[in-house]
Formats: structure tokens, sequence, C-alpha cells
């Protein structure tokens, strides 16, 4: 999960909330979907999974059934999250808001002191947290360790090409706190076409505690 930073809301839903009898499934939502995904850089709010317009979901954070037609307008509260599930089925392995329902979370993807306090177990690409709240909210509510989508180990597989490529630079002399600097920069930014890298989140954790370790040393 990375730290998302909320802009305006589309200037089709401003005009739209206008209306004297305006509602969620009432509004334009392909504009809503759009800005969504380019705030998020593509990635599900959630477990970071590729997505797009197609494969997509509104994702209310504070649950639909506890809002008013008014606050389900509120694009503050709305996020793109993936579809889910696998091949259109549901049950077990349902991850992000299919598997969340009604729950309410105690994490926000726009509180970046909570994002913080979310950790990765570097040997199985595990997310948890030591914090029990959030961890219920990503082991449980929003399942983010699902087998069945082979989260863990896709978070895996990136972190091992980022430690091999770490491995490289250190035997050509290049470990030091600038190399890791640009390599934060790299899984930090966006491509051309306004994507952010798949599961950037355990990358980005386990550079800053490299980072940290170097910082913590010159003091």
């Amino acid at each position: 999960m990375l730290y998302i930073k909320k802009g305006k809301e589309p200037s089709s839903l401003t005009s739209y909330k206008k209306g004297k009898f305006a509602y969620f499934d009432g509004c334009n939502k392909e504009d809503i979907r759009k800005h969504l995904l380019d705030e998020q850089g593509k990635l599900c709010a959630y477990c970071m999974r590729r997505i797009d317009e197609n494969h997509m979901k509104i994702e209310h954070w504070y649950p639909e059934d506890g809002l008013t037609e008014s606050q389900k307008l509120d694009y503050k509260n709305m996020f793109g999250v993936c579809e889910g599930h696998i091949d259109g089925q549901k049950g077990k392995w349902d991850t992000c808001d299919t598997h969340k329902g009604n729950q309410i979370l105690t994490i926000n993807p726009q509180n970046i002191q909570q994002i913080r306090e979310i950790k990765y177990r570097t040997k199985s690409g595990e997310i948890y947290s030591d914090n029990p709240a959030i961890n219920r909210d990503l082991n449980e509510t929003l399942n983010l360790n699902s087998e069945g989508h082979l989260l863990k180990q896709n978070r895996k597989a990136v972190l091992d090409s980022v430690i091999v490529a770490l491995g490289h630079e250190k035997q050509k002399g290049n470990w030091n706190y600038k190399m890791l600097q640009t390599m934060k920069q790299k899984y930090s930014r966006r491509d051309t076409e306004g994507k952010k890298r798949e599961y950037a989140g355990i990358v980005l954790w386990y550079l800053d505690k490299k980072i940290n370790s170097i910082e913590g040393k010159r003091k």
C-alpha cells in the first residue's frame, strides 16, 4: 500500500453535485475512474496490482451503507481498487474492497503516518504491521496476503529483483547513500504513461530501512 495524495475532484462531479437530486449512481463514473487512476499511478489503492478503466472498482473508504447520497459523492472518500477476485469467482481468496465489504477500516491510504506503520517480511513478501488494528485491516479485512492472488509471491519477486540489482552495485563499489536514494527515486516516480511500479511499497520500505541505517551511522 502506498500513500495517496488526493487531488481535486473531476469537474463533471463538481457540476453534478450542484443538482437538486444528485446521487452516486447518477454521476459520471467514467470521469471518476480516470481521475482515480491518474492519482494512484494506475495501481490498486490497497494491493498495488495494476488496474485500468475496464478492470477496477470505485471504492468508498468509509462504506456506502453508512452514507447519505450526498456523502457518497465525496471524492475524498473514493479510491480506485482492483476487482478483488479471480476469474469472476468470489470466495476466501478475495482481496481489497471485495473482501472488505461493509467493514470499516482503520488504515487510510491518505494518512501517511499510518502508511509508515506498514512493514514487510523480506523472505516471504508478507505485509503486516505492529499496530494491531492496522495489521487486522491488512491481513483480515483486506486479505492482502491472499494465497490465491499470489500477492506475497509477487511482492517478494519485485523485492528480490531489487536486492539482486543492489548486490551488483555493491560489487562495483557503488553501495552508498546516493545510490540508494537514486534507486528509491526510480521506484517512487511514474513512467511516461503515468504508471507507478506494481508492488512498489515493499521496495520503498526496504530502501528506506537501508537509507535510515546509513543515516544512523552518520550521527
